[in-house]
């Protein structure tokens, strides 16, 4: 039996310390939609229970990055929310689903992702699984997902929990709690809710609108189990969530501020330290209001389980958002949302499973998904230089339908080996219907705060152009699109002994394309759709159980290639045909690349090196490179852009595609003295967390390149299972790491940066 190096050396510089410790607690999973160890699933997934959750203090899922090797989630508060594993990964509103899928108690969140990371409240577990999800899930997600669920309801009598934190500076509060009900010997009730109002570090430093950005969210959760009989059970959720008057400013950086040549009209000099917008309008999402659903059913006849669900979410959004997000008054946008139909947005799932000659576990199922949305936007674009403002109108109803069969199956070769083999046939199909009108306020200009000047004459409506003198208003949506597409895994584990189980999969995953801007050039209100993209991946991996089950280890190599690559045009400047201007997309179009290839490692370990002392480490290191076709991108080289040549072109080959780093590293380590003060165990945790540098595909000239950095949360605290009292720094050293850069008019970079320092306390009563 060979050990990994990093188990033989942990086991060699601790051997004489870890003779009493116990062992670790089993970790139970179901990223194959059923429950099986952690060291069982011949997947890689990571979990992270609800008590580490309330343990860390985590108030939104972004924090998971911290904990999570090779994870990026951002919650900027409005549409600009995604998930990124291994490198990859969507962080913009769009109908295609991205790249790694979003789940809330099996819910596909598709565009709807800010519902389930915006908050962590009553939380059971969140697992993050890695690599293509292409047979289990409702939608078939070519990088990862990421599963959410809360807390169910039980029949272990009358329980739950009250915790409260406070928070220094920024300042703020998290309120949450849930309480269990037993109704009767098979019917029992959970109740949650959650208020959280908290600034996040954020100052809007322009004087026309200066203030700390406050982001506040309010919400309720019901969920009702119902079990009659063995053989039978039925959960229903209702959760309501609610937003209003939380601010969603970007932070900015002045691009060489001081230097020669730099932009004159960035009139604030401004960098990552300073974690300052300087936006002259509002922005602010003005009401957010969702609606969520949810009904399992399960039966057992016989050796037979039938499963059913359905989900249903709705979501009204109203948002205002100075969009160039700069000191600069030329375009404020209006937007409203509404997702879901009269009936929502409605997913289904059936289920059936069994067994059959003592080797095989099937499963076949059905998936149907449906969803339409609505988004009115009203963008004033200061055109001074004709003499007026103009306003673009559009309207931009959008159906989805998303429809699938699959049929996942185990078999047991012996009793250490087993063999896994999915399938699933996906049909989706897209309807953008998109209407674009606009009026002409001559004479009219934008001030500072958003306000629109009176007009000269009064305004010219639907002077939008339209193709061919067609009327307005332009129908000019992508009209009617879909995809057919195969996914499936196939999977060989085989166990060696308790401390080395080793897997190989064969992964088959697909995404598919959606509504695009204009790429050509030339000027015109119709959409076009980019491509699907496909992936083809390889993993090998080990996992097990080290002395005597004090410690774990997970390990993993992995090689995909993605086909029809989807990546957005950002950091590239482009020529305004309708201005003859030189500038940067407000809005970048995406476009497909031939191929691009993912390749990396990854693992973690976990030990128990005494009865009182816990250490976890992990590293994660992915790169995702172009290696065929050409990428727009701004070449200083090439002839400037113009009528002819909106955008540069470069060579994608052997150029960065992804602008997520490739080196993540985790440290944490946890010590205990029991029952030391008050009847109760006084403890001391740090969480070391590491993000690498990154660049970003098609930015020649390395303007949006980001440095890496590091980041430290230290806890401290009583507890016992009764209540538990904690004081924690996050950010500890206040560093203002960049995630990412995007390319703004008027001399700035919006930037993403982790939270600033937060000092604060946490209190929670157990019942």
């Amino acid at each position: 039996m060979k050990r990994t190096p990093l188990a033989l050396a942990v086991a060699i510089t601790l051997a004489p310390a870890v003779s009493s410790a116990q062992m670790l607690e089993e970790v139970i999973v179901t990223a194959q939609k059923k429950e099986e160890t952690l060291t069982d699933a011949p997947v890689a997934v990571s979990l992270v229970s609800g008590q580490e959750i309330q343990d860390l203090s985590f108030f939104q899922a972004d924090e998971l990055n911290r904990l999570v090797t090779g994870l990026e989630i951002r919650f900027q508060g409005d549409s600009a929310v995604g998930v990124g594993l291994r490198g990859l990964g969507t962080f913009q509103q769009q109908s295609a689903p991205s790249r790694v899928g979003v789940y809330m108690d099996d819910y596909f969140m598709a565009s709807q992702a800010a519902f389930a990371l915006s908050s962590m409240f009553d939380m059971g577990s969140v697992q993050i699984l890695r690599g293509p999800q292409g047979t289990l899930y409702g939608q078939p997600s070519p990088t990862g997902a990421l599963v959410l669920k809360s807390q169910d309801p039980n029949f272990d009598g009358v329980n739950g929990y009250v915790q409260g934190s406070y928070l220094a500076d920024p300042a703020g509060y998290n309120l949450q709690g849930g309480v269990n009900v037993p109704l009767m010997d098979n019917l029992a009730v959970r109740f949650a809710g959650l208020t959280d109002d908290r600034e996040t570090g954020l100052e809007n430093v322009n004087p026309v609108n200066k203030l700390d950005e406050e982001r506040n969210r309010d919400g309720l959760r019901a969920k009702l189990l119902w079990e009659p009989t063995d053989t039978f059970s039925a959960k229903l959720g209702v959760a309501y969530m609610e937003t209003e008057d939380s601010d969603i400013y970007r932070a900015v950086e002045t691009i060489a501020p001081g230097r020669p040549g730099h932009d004159p009209s960035a009139a604030f000099n401004v960098d990552a330290s300073d974690r300052a917008a300087v936006a002259d309008a509002p922005s602010e999402v003005i009401k957010r209001e969702e609606l969520f659903t949810t009904l399992h059913l399960n039966w057992s006849i016989g050796d037979v389980d039938i499963q059913w669900f359905t989900g249903n979410l709705s979501s009204d959004l109203e948002i205002t958002q100075d969009s160039d997000r700069t000191d600069l008054p030329s375009v404020l946008l209006e937007q409203e949302t509404k997702y879901g139909d009269d009936w929502g947005a409605l997913q289904h799932e059936l289920r059936v499973s069994g067994s059959a000659f003592d080797f095989w576990d099937w499963t076949v199922g059905a998936y149907y998904q449906e969803a339409e949305s609505v988004t009115a936007v009203n963008t004033f674009a200061n055109r001074q230089s004709d003499g007026g403002v103009f306003n673009v109108i559009i309207d931009i109803p959008l159906e989805t339908e998303t429809k699938a069969i699959f049929t996942h199956n185990t078999f047991a070769l012996t009793e250490d080996t087993e063999l896994v083999v999915g399938l699933r046939y996906n049909e989706f199909d897209q309807t953008d219907s998109t209407v674009l009108t606009g009026d002409f306020y001559v004479g009219s200009t934008i001030n500072p705060g958003g306000e629109v000047t009176d007009p000269v004459i009064p305004p010219f409506e639907d002077v939008f152009p339209c193709i061919d003198g067609m009327p307005a208003p332009c129908n000019s949506g992508a009209g009617d699109f879909g995809w057919d597409e195969w996914t499936g895994t196939v999977k060989l584990s085989h166990y060696f002994s308790d401390a080395v189980k080793v897997y190989g999969t064969y992964d088959h995953g697909f995404r598919p394309g959606a509504p695009n801007f204009d790429t050509t050039g030339v000027f015109q209100p119709d959409l076009n759709f980019y491509e699907g993209e496909s992936v083809d991946s390889i993993e090998f991996g080990a996992k097990g159980d080290l002395f005597d089950g004090r410690a774990r280890y997970t390990a993993a190599v992995f090689y995909s290639i993605y086909e029809d690559y989807q990546t957005q045009a950002v950091g590239l400047t482009a020529f305004n045909t309708v201005t003859g201007a030189v500038e940067i997309p407000t809005n970048a179009p995406f476009v497909n690349v031939d191929e691009a290839v993912q390749k990396g490692f990854e693992a973690d370990f976990r030990m128990l090196v005494t009865d009182a002392w816990m250490l976890y480490a992990g590293v994660t290191y992915a790169t995702v490179e172009f290696t065929d076709g050409t990428v727009p991108c701004t070449d200083p080289s090439q002839a400037p852009v113009g009528p002819d040549n909106r955008f540069n072109s470069c060579d994608a080959d052997g150029e960065v595609a992804s602008a997520q780093p490739e080196w993540t590293g985790v440290l944490q380590s946890e010590y205990t003295w029991n029952d030391l003060v008050l009847g109760s165990d006084f403890y001391v945790s740090g969480l070391w967390s590491y993000k690498g540098e990154t660049e970003a595909p098609g930015d020649i000239a390395g303007r949006l390149d980001t440095n890496s950095f590091s980041v430290v949360d230290l806890y401290a605290g009583l507890r016992n299972q009764t209540w538990s009292a904690q004081l924690f720094v996050k950010n500890a050293f206040d560093e203002d790491g960049v995630l990412a850069k995007t390319p703004l008019v008027g001399g700035y970079n919006e930037i993403s940066l982790t939270p600033a320092q937060t000092i604060g306390i946490t209190a929670t009563y157990n019942f």
